[in-house]
């Protein structure tokens, strides 16, 4: 690593560059390489023999220019994006701590990101509603106007996404805002009083923010219209019911001097039934679409380049900005699938750069209580970071080396992480999350026994020794692999326990059975009660406390079902009982598949209710 030497011109970011120091991006010595700092167009980094020159067009290069001096990078580089930034998911139960947003504030900055969106559907403070975000670990109004100062010092725009009509399952359960619910967790359009709280919400985060950008949510409606909407007012055209809600809170955002932006799925969805379905959107109704808006394609999935060119080209149709979200996948329970992310970014924003798209994003969900620790992202971050300023054919290989030099660890190395929900069925999607469904599989009902191997126990061991290999290293991000490495460890004998009670079961072989309820069932107990320590370690280093209840509860739970199972067993085998119910049932495959065939891996419904108990939970 390069030291800097801060001169008179540089002497002012000081304390910008300190926080760098001390994530050990940047290294500050008097007898380092003395540092000129100059106002110019772009970034561009030269080094002669009386120091180094940074040249930059706006704070955050500045801060980019810094990190890659730092690790020997010279050259002249210009931006592809107006915006460029991750999206931090404080909504589902893991909201960032106000240090953990300050480090990625610090990161994005370095890796060439300028903005950061937070993702905060109602975990923010909203003045007269005490139950808006009641128990969420809400940020504070303070901790948002600090964040947004220490931003400013890195030239990171902090910009809210909010919710203005689905996704508000946790505000709507109040009875407090009973009636302003359409059906399910959408808001009721064409209501005054919706629009009145929609108010508060812009006008609340007006008070905190200095950017006039905001997202206004606006996805996955599906059943907009349907409910009390249809009960008051009967059946209405969707796509213009869409329209009118949209152009109210597009009046709303301008009142207050934001310029929106919203997700875009909605008006494909109304017109096809599903978003990325083939076909174009009739010109008579994308006449109706506000113009004031920037829409935004969000693609997490598709792994072919013809769909990124396809859904573009579609956006491109509309009259309005368009810009373009990816995703660090890191939101099907557990374990990341980041390998995926990065695969499939490579081709996404290279195609969205070819056709002018000035704002991109990568989402970083935590669907379903946001079991992925947070800062797996990091490497998918890194490459969103170089396409804002190289070329598309080097920005892979230069993200690798920041991922690198920031964290001891290569792109490669965060990728181990992954493993374990590529098992030996040939997995090679991100949608399925075996780590999660085989964790929480009942002991004794096993509804995805079906869908287990006898090469699990053997894999996950293999998984757990490479994880623990890699937080032996130490380091700041030891941890990710700890806690992903205990995991291993409990499904090495956790995967496979239904099918071998049930098999001794059904044999009538009570050598076999009685060591998996005396042994095999405490060990798993033993394992998981680490998993958790270091899973609960993990997600305080990252969010605040308020949300791990939800993983103490889900956990636990485990823990007592597995002792229902040894309890079980041995009232069985001391003739206490005659048989053990539940073992009676024959196993059915979950997807309802009529055969194995070559993969006995299923890709599951992702929320956690559905995993444990067939039953009401």
């Amino acid at each position: 690593m390069k030291s800097i030497c801060l001169t008179e011109s540089s002497k002012p970011y000081e304390k910008q560059l300190s926080e760098m120091e001390k994530l050990g991006l940047c290294r500050l010595d008097g007898a380092g390489i003395p540092l000129t700092v100059k106002s110019g167009a772009g970034l561009k980094i030269t080094v002669g023999s009386d120091g180094a020159v940074i040249e930059h067009g706006t704070l955050a290069s500045l801060f980019r220019g810094v990190f890659s001096l730092s690790r020997g990078v010279t050259g002249e580089f210009k931006q592809s994006f107006e915006l460029c930034g991750e999206m931090a998911d404080n909504s589902r139960n893991s909201v960032m701590t106000l240090d953990h947003a300050k480090r990625h504030i610090v990161y994005s900055a370095a890796f060439g990101l300028n903005c950061i969106y937070l993702y905060n559907e109602d975990t923010f403070e909203l003045e007269g509603e005490p139950y808006f975000g009641y128990m969420r670990s809400r940020h504070t109004k303070e901790e948002l106007k600090e964040l947004c100062a220490f931003a400013e010092g890195f030239g990171i725009e902090v910009i809210p996404c909010i919710q203005t009509l689905a996704h508000l399952n946790t505000m709507l359960r109040w009875g407090r805002y009973a009636h302003l619910r359409d059906i399910n967790d959408i808001l009721l359009a064409d209501e005054e009083e919706t629009y009145a709280l929609i108010e508060k919400f812009v006008a609340e985060w007006r008070g905190i923010i200095k950017t006039n950008n905001i997202n206004i949510g606006m996805d996955e409606a599906h059943l907009m219209g349907r409910g009390r909407y249809m009960d008051k007012h009967g059946a209405v055209p969707r796509f213009d019911l869409m329209c009118r809600h949209l152009q109210r809170v597009i009046e709303i955002c301008e009142k207050y001097g934001f310029k929106p932006m919203m997700w875009s799925d909605m008006f494909f969805r109304l017109v096809y039934g599903g978003y990325y379905d083939d076909g174009q959107i009739d010109s008579s109704l994308l006449e109706k679409v506000p113009k004031n808006v920037t829409l935004v394609y969000w693609d997490y999935y598709s792994t072919e380049r013809e769909k990124y060119i396809s859904q573009l080209e579609k956006h491109l149709k509309f009259d309005n900005e368009i810009a373009f979200a990816g995703g660090a996948w890191k939101w099907s329970g557990f374990t990341p699938a980041i390998n995926h992310s990065l695969k499939v970014s490579q081709m996404a924003l290279e195609e969205a750069r070819k056709r002018g798209i000035k704002y991109c994003l990568v989402t970083c969900w935590g669907d379903d209580g946001a079991e992925c620790l947070y800062d797996v992202v990091l490497p998918v971050l890194a490459l969103y970071g170089a396409h804002n300023y190289l070329p598309a054919d080097k920005a892979e290989a230069f993200a690798a080396d920041d991922v690198l030099f920031a964290t001891g660890y290569t792109t490669e190395e965060f990728c181990a992480l992954c493993k374990p929900a590529v098992t030996p069925c040939e997995n090679r999607t991100p949608y399925a999350n075996p780590t999660k469904y085989l964790l929480y599989n009942d002991p004794l009902k096993g509804i995805f026994d079906r869908h287990t191997t006898p090469r699990f126990p053997a894999f996950y061991a293999d998984c757990a020794e490479e994880l623990e290999s890699l937080a032996g290293r130490g380091g700041r991000y030891a941890y990710l692999f700890d806690v992903q490495a205990k995991l291993c460890r409990v499904l090495q004998l956790k995967a496979t326990l239904g099918v071998e009670l049930k098999a001794a079961y059904d044999a009538g072989d009570r050598e076999k059975l009685s060591p998996l309820a005396s042994d095999t069932v405490p060990e798993i107990c033993r394992r998981l009660e680490a998993f958790h320590t270091a899973f609960r370690d993990g997600w305080m280093k990252e969010s605040k406390p308020g949300g791990f209840d939800t993983q103490d509860i889900r956990i636990g739970g485990l823990l007592q079902r597995l002792k229902a199972a040894k309890t079980a067993v041995e009232e069985y085998l001391a003739g206490k009982t005659d048989r053990i119910e539940e073992l009676e049932a024959e196993r059915l495959f979950y997807d309802c598949r009529k055969n194995e065939g070559d993969c006995s891996l299923t890709v599951s419904a992702n929320p956690y209710r559905l995993m444990p108990t067939v039953n009401l939970l």
